[in-house]
């Protein structure tokens, strides 16, 4: 077991960069191939810790009282080590610990549910020479499952095998690689499963940009198709063919120039049911600190958006 790496303790800048700023040109989401958990979640700068806070129209003009929903806090290697979940009257649900080994790898987490009582444990242990993970469960100090992962060529598992009491399962992984080292498809089957298969399509352009995923099993198939615009992602749809053999259109979002959602449709049976418009505030880094979400319900004959709820987030950050 390797040992664990002691954070060292980086001073935090007490400003909290709340002051509103301009959307800033110079910066550039990262949409793939994430190194940490900031650009995963699309942060940026050192953040070292966000309360998010949500306050929630109730059909008048008069907003309530901002409720605290989470807090997450990051490593200043950009991991995320504790997370706080919070009902909707601000109590304390959960609590997420995680650890990382001294190669910035995930190696443990605790999760501690306070409304039914129950604590999981996850804890990972890498063989570098046999390039395999193995994952073990704990619910509530108690054994619940082990899962050991098999990698391959670019660090893409291969083989997952899950034990769970007396069960085995045993599930493999095939890709397909274009010219330019993209996958261009992946399927994963249940071994003594013939119905269990699942498999994944991808398409690119000319820029070896995303343009078209699929996910297909034997019932349905979801495709989200994506434009792309300056190197930047401008819109995705999302459709599901399901036992009908129909494509229905299930939602539409586009996005700002840093991938923040600022128009998002949503259908019922490729019907448009509802449509959602987002406005932002930001601070320096280029991170949101306010968004106003509106809707206007189509379904209800409404004809213009009314707004529904207000987050914000107090962002720190290290040095």
């Amino acid at each position: 077991m390797r040992k664990i790496h002691l954070l060292t303790l980086i001073p935090l800048i007490l400003l909290s960069c709340q002051e509103k700023t301009e959307l800033r040109t110079d910066l550039k989401p990262i949409y793939s191939d994430y190194k940490n958990t900031l650009q995963r979640n699309n942060l940026y700068g050192k953040v070292k810790k966000i309360e998010y806070f949500k306050t929630t129209f109730q059909n008048t003009d008069k907003e309530d009282k901002s409720v605290l929903n989470k807090i997450e806090e990051y490593t200043d290697f950009g991991e995320l080590k504790k997370a706080e979940y919070f009902d909707n009257h601000g109590e304390l649900l959960q609590t997420n610990v995680i650890d990382y080994n001294e190669n910035k790898k995930f190696i443990k987490s605790i999760s501690f549910s306070k409304s039914n009582n129950t604590n999981i444990l996850q804890t990972v242990e890498y063989d570098s020479i046999k390039n395999t993970s193995e994952l073990n469960v704990f619910l509530n100090d108690t054994i619940d499952h082990k899962m050991i992962s098999y990698f391959g060529r670019n660090d893409y598992p291969i083989k997952q095998v899950t034990i769970k009491g007396n069960d085995t399962t045993e599930v493999n992984f095939e890709y397909d690689f274009d010219n330019n080292n993209k996958i261009k498809s992946a399927t994963q089957k249940e071994k003594g499963n013939k119905k269990s298969m699942t498999s994944n399509l991808y398409k690119y352009d000319n820029n070896n940009n995303l343009v078209e995923s699929s996910y297909k099993t034997e019932w349905l198939e979801m495709i989200s198709e994506t434009e792309w615009k300056d190197g930047r992602i401008l819109k995705q749809t999302s459709y599901t063919i399901a036992a009908d053999l129909k494509k229905y259109t299930d939602n539409i979002t586009e996005f700002d120039i840093l991938y923040n959602p600022i128009n998002e449709k949503i259908y019922e049976n490729s019907e448009l049911n509802r449509e959602l418009e987002y406005d932002y505030e930001f601070d320096q880094f280029g991170n949101w600190i306010k968004r106003t979400v509106s809707m206007k319900e189509y379904f209800a004959k409404s004809n213009k958006f009314i707004p529904i709820y207000i987050e914000t987030r107090k962002i720190k950050y290290w040095k």
